[in-house]
């Protein structure tokens, strides 16, 4: 490629991503924009009130909760954690400064990646499980963290802790002044971050996995990996906060980075807006003014602040938590919005890109056991493109253990399941939704409440991405940008072709029953699969549903998908389906067309 063609690409790139950014500007973009330009001219307006140490000590604080925001924020993990990765970041920063004589912003980034590394541990060993033990882990590695800095003189420098030689930051005299700026230019750039990833596949995926792991573990979501990324991300951000503060602070004191400052973190978070961009940097400044509060209380009680600060911290967490979660950041949000129409998306038409796996299901001899129960005894079948297959029975005759077979999330003492010439035993339930076997749940409460139906699509579109990644999700590639505009057409088609395409915009909780189910079906849709799973569809449906469910399943089967469908309703089987497997006991039996289930 030539130096002018690379020129033009590169020109071409930079104006499509302005364009992007100027449609998607928003008066909360200029909000917030708004809220770091008065937060970067606050030293020069607030003259001799505050200390510039002060407020560079809380800028830097700010930063590590805005990174804590990445995990709690996006990915619904309480961690109390953050604390241990800022002091992690703060001492081995300390110690590369004292025994090298390498750049003071280097020392800080090595800080950082040391905090990550520890942060990645931890995230894997904490990766399956669920908020309450995860809090309770983290928790456990503060202390330890602690008490390690506690046990060892030659890491913390005992009591009087670790001197930390001064040295030029960016080529720059590093005064309060200096490091203030910085905090504020590193915490704008990772809220920039948040807000990024929060609107991608990386965020969506996540707030997927925190609100129906279930569900999203049956759209293919990576849950588990997307979680220790979250909580290497969330550490190094907070480890640069820590290997930059200490710094400032001239010395690298142990008891700096104890319990509280992670108790801290995370009420700042959860007050300020935990998926919020500006939301954690909002919460410091509430600590701040608790701090202020603390120290009027100490005053006429005659004992030190120190005493009243975390108290009055964990009653406004308490009152936080209480009132349904109600943070500072996206209640403003809602409270203007309530003054404000925001324009509806207009109806869109896709045409939804053909299937490009027409393949054939095959599942030979599925045996399943539990104990001396046989729930599935060698039942075998096929399913070929553009057929719809219904799987009958009365109820526990076996009908969702063969979904769950199929599927993966359920191991088959027996048999095989093949999707054309390919073998899926071994392979995890996302594994086969990438090879083109996707499965809906039958729980109508299987489903994010919180994301908008789009949003919901999405989710099963983001499996057929290529670029999807954390950072082509913060850079904005052009190739990240051209895939965002293919999978909101997957996903938008998707809901087309359920009859859901008009309420892109509004919360998937506020759908009828039935619209669960349907959007269910959309977001398996997205994903581009060869056979889909269908477990019950017709649930509470009114009869005007289920002549769009008709529709649904005909054009499911025009599309060229083979579709297996578990189903009660009898006319509906009887209206859609190529051939009906009926099972008794576990076993496929002859079916009886005038048989009640």
């Amino acid at each position: 490629m030539s130096t002018q063609t690379a020129a033009v690409r590169t020109g071409t790139a930079l104006r499509e991503a302005v364009a992007t950014a100027r449609r998607s500007w928003t008066d909360t973009a200029t909000a917030g924009g708004a809220a770091f330009a008065l937060a970067a001219v606050a030293p020069f307006v607030l003259g001799g009130l505050i200390a510039e140490d002060t407020l560079a000590s809380g800028a830097y604080l700010a930063l590590a909760a805005t990174g804590l925001g990445l995990c709690v924020g996006l990915g619904g993990v309480p961690s109390l954690a953050q604390g241990a990765f800022v002091g992690t970041g703060a001492f081995v920063a300390a110690h590369v400064l004292r025994h090298t004589q390498l750049p003071a912003e280097l020392c800080a980034l090595i800080g950082a990646v040391a905090a990550a590394a520890l942060g990645t541990a931890a995230g894997f060993a904490v990766r399956s499980l669920d908020s309450v033990r995860v809090a309770v882990g983290t928790w456990l590695l503060t202390w330890l963290v602690a008490l390690g800095l506690g046990a060892l003189p030659w890491l913390s420098g005992g009591g009087q802790g670790l001197v930390v030689p001064t040295r030029r930051l960016f080529g720059l005299n590093p005064t309060p002044l200096v490091h203030y700026e910085l905090a504020v230019i590193l915490t704008g750039l990772c809220a920039l971050a948040l807000l990024a990833l929060r609107r991608g596949p990386f965020g969506l995926d996540l707030a997927a996995a925190a609100q129906h792991r279930g569900a999203a573990a049956a759209l293919g979501v990576p849950m588990e990996r997307l979680r220790v990324g979250a909580f290497a991300a969330s550490a190094f951000v907070g480890g640069l906060a820590g290997g930059l503060a200490v710094q400032l602070e001239i010395v690298a004191d142990p008891t700096a980075y104890g319990p509280l400052l992670s108790f801290e973190l995370l009420v700042a978070v959860l007050v300020g807006g935990a998926a919020a961009a500006l939301g954690p940097g909002v919460g410091v400044i509430v600590l701040g003014l608790i701090a202020l509060a603390a120290r009027a209380l100490g005053a006429l009680a005659g004992v030190s602040a120190s005493r009243f600060q975390p108290m009055l911290e964990a009653l406004l967490l308490l009152a936080v938590l209480t009132t349904g979660g109600n943070a500072i950041v996206p209640g403003a949000i809602r409270a203007v919005r309530r003054f404000r129409r925001v324009p509806a998306r207009p109806a869109a038409r896709a045409v939804m890109p053909a299937p490009k796996r027409r393949e054939h299901l095959r599942a030979e001899g599925l045996v399943k056991r539990f104990g001396p129960v046989s729930a599935v005894d060698g039942v075998s079948f096929e399913l070929h493109p553009g057929t719809v297959t219904a799987l009958i029975g009365r109820n526990g005759s076996g009908k969702t253990t063969v979904l769950r077979l199929l599927s993966g999330t359920l191991p088959a003492d027996a048999g095989a399941v093949r999707l054309g010439q390919h073998e899926l035993a071994g392979l995890t339930p996302a594994e086969r939704v990438h090879a083109g076997l996707v499965r809906t749940l039958q729980s109508r409460r299987a489903f994010f409440s919180e994301l908008t139906v789009l949003e919901h699509a999405l989710v099963g579109a983001n499996r057929t991405r290529r670029y999807g990644g954390a950072v082509r999700t913060v850079v904005s590639t052009p190739l990240h940008r051209a895939e965002n505009r293919l999978a909101e057409t997957r996903a938008v088609a998707a809901l087309e072709t359920v009859g859901l395409a008009a309420d892109a915009d509004r919360q998937a909780g506020e759908l009828t029953g039935s619209g669960r189910e349907r959007l269910m079906i959309a977001a398996a849709l997205a994903t581009n699969p060869a056979v889909l799973l269908i477990d019950e569809a017709s649930a509470g449906a009114a009869p005007e549903e289920l002549e769009l469910l008709k529709t649904i399943f005909i054009d499911l089967k025009n599309q060229g998908l083979a579709v297996l469908l578990v189903e009660h309703n009898l006319g509906l089987v009887r209206a859609v389906t190529d051939q009906v497997l009926e099972l008794e006991l576990g076993r496929v039996v002859p079916h009886k067309p005038n048989s009640r289930l």
